[in-house]
């Protein structure tokens, strides 16, 4: 399983490397108004296979040229998402050896922010099915099948069918603590998330060390329409506040789940990323450490690797 993961991830950088080669003769437009991303998040870093296990996103971002504020920039953002959770025990076949339940969800997160060079404001909406018929628990047995040729999990007693809506309001304040070339930024980050899939408060603290543009430019923000490289660092750490958890708890308004847990009320999460921009090709490299999501749950961490290419 090691060697696969591993094989995976050198032909995914590569591929990133050969695409950025091919296109760098062609550089023209120093001002990109559209974006496409690929995420991909998995727990291969503890080789282990649990909770938060994998999640896949492609994204398409488009910054307005005549928004609704002429002296802000704004952007809209439209982002498939596929996430997979399971619980530590993939051979258990009973459910009371079960510590969590199996939870699949996918969706569409539609956003729009408001931005400035000290602060953002942005606003998502997700639609999405959770449940077998997310095909959330069919991407994992084909992976663990096809791909890594790992054990297949019987993903049973999973949350059951739902359809959910969430929004969920971002708010960025930034200052900058020493300049470019290697410029170090303090940022507070407040979101609050309400809906039948997730209810929560979250503020969060991250700093930013190294070559970094503006708020309104950077991908430290996802923002496009700059082209001047960027190479930096980031730590942050937030703590989140849960009303509900779908994935553990099933839907708000209502679930017939034949197994589910209470979340804790608290969640840390911590963890760093490494970013760069070249031109219009942007990776991002990223470490996340949570505390337990329940009383019946252990810490959990998961590695997140990104390419975008903007045009």
């Amino acid at each position: 399983m090691k060697a696969n993961l591993r094989k995976n991830i050198l032909v995914f950088l590569f591929l990133c490397f050969i695409y950025e080669s091919n296109w760098a003769q062609n550089e023209i437009d120093l001002n990109p108004k559209n974006q496409i991303e690929f995420q991909h998040d998995n727990d291969l870093i503890g080789l282990t296979d649990r909770y938060y296990t994998s999640g896949l996103f492609l994204t398409y971002r488009r910054r307005l040229t005549s928004g609704i504020f002429p002296s802000i920039t704004e952007q809209l953002s439209f982002q498939f998402q596929i996430m997979v959770y399971t619980p530590d025990d993939l051979d258990a076949v009973n459910v009371h050896k079960l510590d969590r339940p199996y939870a699949g969800f996918s969706g569409l997160n539609m956003g729009w922010s408001f931005a400035k060079k000290e602060w953002m404001i942005e606003s998502k909406f997700l639609i999405g099915l959770m449940g077998p018929s997310s095909g959330a628990g069919q991407f994992h047995r084909w992976f663990h099948s096809e791909v890594i040729n790992f054990s297949i999990a019987p993903w049973i007693a999973e949350i059951e069918d739902s359809f959910h809506t969430n929004l969920e309001l971002i708010l960025v304040k930034e200052w900058q603590l020493s300049p470019n070339p290697f410029s170090v930024y303090l940022a507070l980050t407040p979101a609050l998330a309400y809906g039948t899939k997730d209810v929560y408060i979250e503020p969060k603290i991250i700093f930013y060390f190294g070559r970094r543009n503006p708020l309104n430019s950077s991908i430290a923000y996802d923002q496009i329409g700059s082209v001047e490289n960027e190479t930096f660092f980031t730590m942050r750490l937030a703590y989140r506040y849960v009303s509900h958890n779908a994935l553990l708890q099933g839907n708000r308004s209502g679930d017939n789940s034949p197994f589910t847990i209470e979340p804790n009320e608290k969640l840390v999460d911590f963890g760093f990323d490494l970013n760069h921009r070249s031109k219009k090709n942007n990776y991002k490299f990223g470490y996340h450490t949570l505390s337990k999501e329940a009383a019946e749950l252990n810490r959990h961490k998961y590695l997140s690797i990104s390419y975008a290419r903007s045009f």
